[in-house]
């Protein structure tokens, strides 16, 4: 069993490394640590300071061994310990993908021998796909070619002499040339065996992906990521959507199916609905008869059937593909329905996903018109989206009431009345406004006058309680920049927004936005236009001018970024049944899923054919234009046994026959022949003595 060279083991160390750093985002964080730190310790310094060095002496053997038993035994015990606290189970994705990993650096306590790499290095492959459980995007999908590409090469040099072995061969006196040469194209060789692997798994990995046929999983995974919630959250204080704004993150992507974009002012993609306000924060109403949800394929409720009044229009088909939130609330245009069990419409009309999205997932979506939305306003609801605290903000009340009077308690006319207001006040829309303490609606309003979207849909909404008119905050998305392939919109944090909606008998729920009064390039343009003609919403001074370049320069990347990870969503991840379908019968007029198995093996074996071909043909004995005609002659001899061995060289060989009487003369003929041709070096030509060889053989009997 052969010992590994200190190189060896930190270079395996180096592969664990790659294998263990995808997974930091789903493991728990003592198990990150751990992992880093057990990696770190099978280091070739720091492990001989650790176990010391293990040599000839049966002795040291035995204390390095126990040393490392021990302390793999600590480790391994107390990984379960972990695994069973953090999730309670040693069964599921999160517990098994834990257990793999324990498993994996209980090994590396092992690694004294070159069979231990290969155990090693065959259970990262394993714990490479599990990424796969987790996420399925691009940059996953690169970072796990390129570790298994380091596995695979890893497991290459494991087959390539070592220098132990060749100084044994020296020892065994084979020449210090050869030797030489083998350390120089050791390296080479590794890196074309890994290249040959490489070229003949890709074609078969096509063949596989194009016409192996999808089929439905024989069963589904509930990943339950402990991952950190991104985007929107369901509660709003000042700052917080203006923080989101200064970041060019992909929030969703939408995908119309007429390939006929909506007009910008019109993309607000509603998703929570803030019902209940503290004088600081907005969050959802509390009220359970708000919780009621109309699922997709689901018998309407009455609420649903009786609120809304459609119009006679074809609604708008389009996809919503969401980047993972870690929260079920989705956003889309008014008035969203969705197309499958996926999402259900919420009593607020807002969608909501039947789980949390943890992975990017694709919804279909119809976007409905409608004249009314809760046209009959009930009670219970109308009690509910007037609330405020009591005695706050007293400049606000008194501002709602003079203005409510002005416009002669007339609910519209007043909502107008105060968007007018809004846009002559002289308002400041920033992603940096001053902090405010207190009666925030108060000083916003009546002090700084600087503030964000959630600002001005906070005082807002607050005015128009205050006058005794219905209203709620609604928080979401607003425009999106179109996409590079002009189909689809990208919607981004920096799109996130906040506006009010306000209840008016006659017409039900009917949208405001004060911001499209202080900041109308807002809504018009979309947010990235805006922060271009306007750096100094980023803030005053070197600092904000920081900010705005470091987002402009991030933002640019991050949308190729993004586009590339969309196409590999598109064409690759959501490769499902139907697209394959759609592709095979375009392409290659497939209608039977037979003939695409046919066609699949055919393929296969067609390549099969190929590498073996090639490998036959560069694998075949070559000889010496001279030697041809002897090989003839000599398989013409072998019936009578005297036919060239393996052993013999030609001119031997020509010997031997010439003691046999009756080919005497010719073997000698042969034998100046070819001495002449190889050996004199005359300056004779080749092809005429080949020539004559040839005609010797022929008349040889």
């Amino acid at each position: 069993m052969r010992s590994i060279h200190l190189s060896a083991r930190n270079a395996l160390m180096l592969t664990q490394l790659m294998v263990v750093l995808p997974h930091i985002g789903h493991l728990p964080s003592w198990l990150t640590f751990l992992s880093i730190l057990v990696v770190l310790s099978q280091l070739s310094w720091i492990h001989q300071k650790i176990f010391g060095a293990a040599d000839s002496s049966s002795q040291k053997t035995n204390q390095h061994k126990t040393r490392q038993k021990i302390v793999q035994s600590v480790v391994f015990l107390g990984g379960m310990f972990g695994i069973f606290q953090s999730y309670h189970t040693f069964v599921g994705v999160d517990a098994g993908t834990a257990f793999l990993m324990i498993c994996l650096l209980g090994k590396l306590f092992e690694v004294n021998a070159w069979r231990d790499i290969y155990v090693v290095l065959t259970f990262n492959l394993f714990i490479t796909a599990a990424q796969f459980l987790f996420d399925q995007d691009l940059i996953t999908a690169i970072w796990a070619a390129c570790t298994a590409l380091a596995i695979l090469l890893a497991m290459v040099k494991q087959n390539t002499p070592s220098s132990e072995q060749l100084e044994s061969q020296q020892a065994s006196f084979v020449q210090e040339s050869f030797i030489q040469k083998n350390h120089q194209l050791m390296g080479y060789r590794s890196g074309r065996v890994l290249g040959l692997i490489i070229i003949q798994a890709v074609p078969l990995m096509v063949i596989l992906f194009i016409f192996f046929p999808r089929m439905p999983p024989l069963w589904t995974l509930h990943l339950n990521q402990g991952q950190s919630q991104t985007g929107i959250s369901d509660s709003m204080s000042p700052g917080d959507i203006a923080d989101l704004s200064q970041s060019s993150e992909l929030a969703f992507r939408a995908i119309f199916d007429d390939g006929q974009l909506p007009p910008r002012s019109s993309l607000y993609w509603r998703g929570l609905v803030l019902g209940s306000f503290d004088g600081r924060t907005w969050r959802p109403s509390s009220d359970p008869q708000l919780k009621s949800i109309a699922m997709g394929g689901k018998p309407a409720p009455s609420w649903l059937m009786n609120g809304l009044d459609f119009k006679k229009t074809e609604p708008k088909q389009y996809q919503l593909i969401m980047e993972p939130t870690q929260q079920p609330w989705l956003f889309a245009l008014d008035l969203p329905f969705s197309m499958d069990s996926q999402a259900g419409l919420t009593r607020e009309y807002t969608l909501r996903a039947d789980d949390a999205v943890v992975l990017q997932t694709t919804f279909h979506l119809y976007q409905v018109d409608v004249n009314q939305i809760d046209v009959e306003l009930p009670d219970w609801l109308a009690k509910d989206t007037l609330q405020l605290p009591i005695g706050t903000n007293p400049k606000a009340r008194a501002l709602a009431t003079k203005l409510f009077a002005s416009a002669q308690h007339n609910p519209e006319v007043y909502a107008n009345a105060l968007m007018a207001w809004y846009r002559h006040e002289h308002f400041i829309y920033t992603l940096k406004p001053p902090t405010l303490d207190g009666d925030r609606i108060d000083q916003f309003l009546f002090n700084t006058k600087r503030g964000f979207c959630e600002h001005y849909a906070s005082s807002f909404t607050f005015l128009m309680r205050a006058a005794g008119v219905p209203a709620r905050v609604v928080v979401g998305y607003q425009g999106g920049q179109v996409g590079r392939d002009g189909k689809t919109f990208e919607i981004r944090q920096m799109d996130a927004h906040a506006w009010s909606e306000v209840w008016l008998a006659g017409r039900g729920w009917v949208r405001f936005d004060p911001t499209a009064m202080v900041a109308p390039e807002r809504v018009r343009q979309g947010m990235d236009a805006l922060t271009a003609q306007d750096p100094t919403m980023f803030g005053s001074g070197l600092a904000g001018s920081l900010r705005y370049n470091q987002f402009r320069m991030l933002g640019r990347m991050r949308a190729w970024v993004d586009y590339a990870k969309y196409e590999w969503q598109q064409k690759v991840v959501g490769f499902d049944e139907q697209n394959q379908e759609n592709f095979l019968f375009k392409m290659f007029g497939f209608r039977s899923q037979m003939m695409q198995v046919w066609i699949m093996f055919g393929a296969f074996i067609s390549v099969l054919l190929v590498v073996v071909g090639i490998m036959w043909w560069r694998r075949r004995p070559i000889w010496h234009p001279l030697d041809a005609p002897l090989i003839r002659l000599s398989k013409r001899l072998e019936k009578q046994d005297l036919a060239r061995q393996a052993h013999e060289g030609v001119l031997h060989w020509l010997a031997r026959l010439e003691h046999i009487p009756r080919y005497q003369a010719q073997a000698k003929t042969l034998a100046e022949i070819y001495s002449r041709a190889r050996y004199a070096n005359d300056g004779g030509d080749m092809k005429i003595e080949q020539k004559a060889l040839w005609r010797v053989v022929k008349l040889w009997r």
